[in-house]
């Protein structure tokens, strides 16, 4: 039988127990099972005649016998795969008179003398890091240049055409970046430039879409949530001077129908 136990302490002092048994499965063992595991050990390699002069550990507390490997973490993660992978390798170790009264193999981490860095991860995320700061920096220029275009687009047609435009172009970017909260405040922006063009019809549907993502979220986004809801009251304040507009329309035409 060639089950071995083994612990890995880290450099916080935080233990984990595993077991390798014969099938290379490795599980991990709770501390308050150690105790029961190193007696069912011990009486097998008595039983095997490895160790007959070991007291018989049934009725008492054993001591446990470990062998503490001093070992910096690059090299405990080779042999621990090693330990893992390959059973003539723990059967050797187990077969070792200097270690046939070991119970369990401790592996006390510390730094390495050198860290290894990883200079092609680190190019990707250098990489990934400097695209998301220039999108941000895009991001902020095109809500302000879209904000300006906006303000003119209360008295403009044109103007609000043009912020549109721009919100659909950080939307675009919203869609590359992947985040549903930017894609879902770019929509926003663009609900406005709707309402702006007489376009209530989509605003009202496109507000309501991003309300009901806003609400459903595990963490609420107050900031968009209070968005949709401002918007809201913009887009029934439109609905109230349209409704203004044709019935006064309507008195008109009643009026001349009169005379």
């Amino acid at each position: 039988m060639t089950i071995l136990l083994y612990c890995i302490c880290d450099l916080t002092g935080k233990r984990d127990f595993k077991e390798i048994d014969n099938e290379n499965n490795v599980k991990a063992l709770p501390r308050n099972s150690l105790r029961d595991r190193v007696i069912f050990l011990r009486e097998h390699r008595k039983s095997q005649g490895n160790n007959k002069n070991w007291p018989a550990v049934a009725n008492q507390r054993p001591t446990l016998r470990r062998l503490l490997v001093d070992i910096d973490g690059i090299n405990a993660f080779y042999m621990i795969r090693e330990l893992e992978q390959f059973t003539q390798f723990r059967l050797s170790l187990s077969s070792n008179p200097a270690l046939r009264d070991v119970d369990i193999f401790w592996f006390q981490l510390r730094p390495p003398n050198k860290e290894i860095i990883d200079y092609k991860w680190n190019r990707i995320l250098s990489h990934t890091l400097w695209e998301r700061i220039e999108v941000e920096y895009l991001m902020s220029w095109l809500s302000t240049l879209g904000g300006g275009y906006s303000a003119l687009g209360e008295q403009f047609t044109k103007y609000a055409e043009v912020a549109g435009k721009i919100s659909l172009r950080q939307l675009h970017i919203g869609l590359r970046l992947g985040d549903p909260f930017i894609q879902a405040r770019c929509k926003l922006y663009y609900s406005i430039s709707l309402i702006q063009t007489g376009r209530l019809r989509q605003a009202k549907y496109m507000i309501r879409e991003q309300y009901k993502f806003a609400k459903k979220q595990k963490t609420i986004d107050g900031r968009l949530v209070k968005m949709c809801q401002g918007i809201w009251l913009r887009l029934q304040y439109e609905y109230s001077l349209r409704l203004k507009y044709k019935k006064h329309i309507r008195e008109l035409h009643s009026v001349s129908g009169d005379k």
